[in-house]
């Protein structure tokens, strides 16, 4: 069954408990720093997408994130977060002034699933918030990537943690990710996981960044309503396709 909230992390179907500091199946706790290109999109002060900071007034994350909301305008942009809704010093929020969808844009299937998000104001570049380069490559299969972001832990339950998690999941073959979503996969999507389940995306934060060597290689996209099932790697729409 498609989901239609679509997609973040998740780090295994089970957590030790909710204490801080317990490690979470799959996955684990970002280093501090570990990722200033990560974007939280809020509404209301809840999680609603995630993207990456492309350039420092540039925003690029999924364009169904655009679809399931009337107003984008009343979103806020976080910037240098790690932890939700703490305030580390180390933040920086924004408004949203203007927003491009692709034109290529396809709800069924999803297809060129990308949004441009103007911001109000630039990003002030420094550790906790910078830029990442855009891949013009597509990967090979069995390429290691990674995956953050605060979205749910736990699956068909939803569980967002407070501090962003990280986790490496490997890149699939156009031929396997056909396989596993008959019909479904177009040739700018690109299917990322590990092959015995536990890492995939999942509920929380469509719009967020998947990193190969270094470089933003895909936008979170879609997955199935249960995650991290074995043979089921999440989607993402590859900006490899799109960069031009």
């Amino acid at each position: 069954m498609e989901l239609l909230i679509i997609a973040m992390l998740v780090f295994g179907a089970a957590v030790a408990s909710d204490t801080e500091g317990n490690q979470v199946t799959g996955g684990s706790f970002c280093l501090f720093r570990s990722r200033p290109y990560q974007v939280v999109l809020l509404r209301n002060g809840r999680i609603y997408c995630g993207g990456s900071l492309i350039a420092p007034k540039w925003v690029l994350t999924a364009a169904h994130c655009g679809r399931r909301v009337r107003r984008i305008s009343s979103l806020w942009v976080h910037l240098g977060d790690y932890k939700l809704p703490a305030k580390e010093g180390t933040e920086q929020i924004r408004r949203i002034h203007n927003f491009f969808m692709h034109p290529g844009y396809n709800l069924y299937p999803r297809d060129n699933d990308f949004m441009l998000l103007e911001l109000d104001e630039p990003a002030q570049l420094n550790n906790y918030e910078n830029t990442i380069n855009m891949t013009t490559h597509c990967p090979s299969p069995g390429t290691r990537c990674s995956v953050s972001g605060w979205g749910t832990i736990k699956s068909p339950q939803r569980w967002f943690p407070a501090t962003m998690q990280c986790a490496d999941v490997y890149s699939v073959s156009q031929a396997r990710c056909q396989d596993s979503y008959r019909g479904r996969i177009t040739d700018n999507t690109l299917c990322a996981g590990v092959e015995q389940g536990g890492i995939v995306t999942c509920q929380g934060n469509s719009g967020g960044p998947l990193v190969c060597n270094g470089q933003l290689q895909s936008v979170v996209s879609w997955g199935e309503s249960v995650c991290a099932l074995p043979g089921q790697p999440g989607i993402y729409a590859k900006v490899c396709k799109a960069v031009q």
